[in-house]
């Protein structure tokens, strides 16, 4: 019996920001066994609010017009210490959200 990788649990600290004299709080990257919130930058990179690498992604599919936050959306694959994850997003610089694909590893 095999037993599969379960990456550690990784939330991001301060993620606090100030605008225009008011203090905002992003919630961050958080990765879990079963659950991921990341951002996708240029070159496959997968990083965390503060630019961080934590992984990699790519698009799965063609981007998918009229997502409600941007005008294209796209089915992503993201890879944190060998995990696989998979979930939508809309590109780079946006958040994206998944969960563990079953059965894969990278």
């Amino acid at each position: 019996m095999t037993t599969r990788a379960k990456p550690a649990v990784y939330v991001e600290p301060n993620c606090t920001f100030e605008h225009n004299g008011r203090t905002f709080e992003s919630g961050g990257a958080v990765v879990t066994p079963e659950r991921i919130i990341a951002y996708p930058r240029d070159g496959g990179i997968l990083g965390d609010w503060h630019g961080a690498v934590i992984g990699t992604w790519r698009a799965i599919t063609p981007s998918m017009p009229r997502a409600w936050i941007a005008p294209r959306m796209y089915q992503i694959e993201a890879t944190v210490n060998g995990v696989v994850y998979t979930g939508r997003g809309c590109g780079v610089g946006m958040i994206f959200k998944g969960k563990r694909k079953r059965g894969r590893r990278t």
